[in-house]
């Protein structure tokens, strides 16, 4: 059967990046290594959710900041995978971030550039952007930690413009842009479990906390709650009392990093496509589970996604 139209999903990334994944034979601090093998995607969560939601066969359009040499390389990545791109170009260079993969055991270890800052005038070119793209109807994605010289409710200007025009935003940030950006009503927040505990100094499992919460932040209009468990799953809770726990299904994980871009996508997507609640939650952690057993990071194999989906065991409190 074929996806119901909707309208493109529009996927911010405020601080896109080169994401290198550099596998190494064995990882020692303080010693000179050679790469054995080498992986480069456009990268930054927004461009994971990205990446994903194009794989699920959602019309996208990738949207932020974006500037320099690293910057006309991610286009050119993202031109290729079939992504419209509507970008503000900056001054400075985009980043490159590094992900340090030991073969030996599997792990993984990220260093992170923080990105060149952004003037005034970008910004405010931005916020015109936004604005344009801000259609009834429409659904969009704000992920990641700002750039510097972003005010940190800058999260919270987009949504307020995205709410006054009719469009639903998904939310996955952490610290005061999660704080203020909550303020501002968007459809959906999705923190992790440690960001959720240090905004909120309570823990996800406790069902009274998460079903309090989402009747506090319904006054600003936020809709769902959802909280990331890594392996464990995920626990939703949503405005008008409803909690809802995901068990991850069990599969062979080869690399974890970029599974809640993963959920965001998928979650967006099902969201976008009117799915319910349940069916929503189990292809967002479909999408998510998918990610984490490919080496890539926001990279799924769509062909899995139902079988994955039918193995995540839901719980109704």
């Amino acid at each position: 059967m074929n996806a119901p139209l909707i309208l493109p999903i529009v996927c911010t990334a405020l601080n896109p990046a080169i994401d290198k994944r550099l596998h190494l034979p064995k990882l020692t601090i303080g010693e000179v290594h050679r790469v054995a093998h080498m992986e480069a995607t456009a990268g930054g969560k927004g461009l994971n959710v990205a990446r994903v939601a194009r794989a699920l066969e959602a019309p996208v359009i990738a949207s932020g900041f974006i500037g320099g040499k690293n910057g006309e390389w991610i286009r050119e990545e993202l031109t290729q995978a079939g992504i419209e791109q509507q970008w503000t170009a900056i001054a400075g260079e985009t980043r490159t971030c590094l992900n340090l993969i030991d073969d030996s055991n599997g792990s993984s270890t990220e260093v992170l550039e923080s990105g060149p800052p952004i003037s005034q005038e970008e910004s405010a070119a931005f916020v015109s952007l936004w604005r344009a793209l801000c259609v009834p109807g429409r659904w969009m994605t704000l992920s990641g930690s700002l750039p510097r010289g972003l005010s940190p409710s800058f999260y919270s200007q987009l949504i307020e413009i995205a709410r006054s025009k009719g469009a639903s935003v998904v939310l996955d940030t952490s610290g005061v842009p999660l704080e203020k950006g909550v303020e501002a009503g968007p459809h959906t927040i999705k923190p992790n479990e440690q960001e959720f505990r240090q905004w909120t100094n309570s823990d996800p499992r406790d069902e009274k906390a998460m079903l309090g919460l989402a009747k506090e932040l319904s006054s600003y209009g936020v809709k769902t709650i959802i909280v990331s468990l890594g392996r464990e799953g995920c626990i939703a809770a949503t405005a008008d009392g409803r909690l809802l726990r995901a068990k991850a299904p069990v599969i062979h994980a080869i690399n974890a990093v970029g599974s809640g871009d993963a959920f965001v996508a998928g979650w967006t997507v099902a969201c976008a496509r009117g799915m319910e609640m349940s069916d929503a939650l189990r292809y967002a952690s479909a999408a998510g589970a998918s990610n984490a057993m490919s080496s890539g990071t926001g990279v799924i194999d769509p062909s899995l996604i139902p079988a994955l989906a039918a193995e995540v065991q839901l719980t109704h409190s």
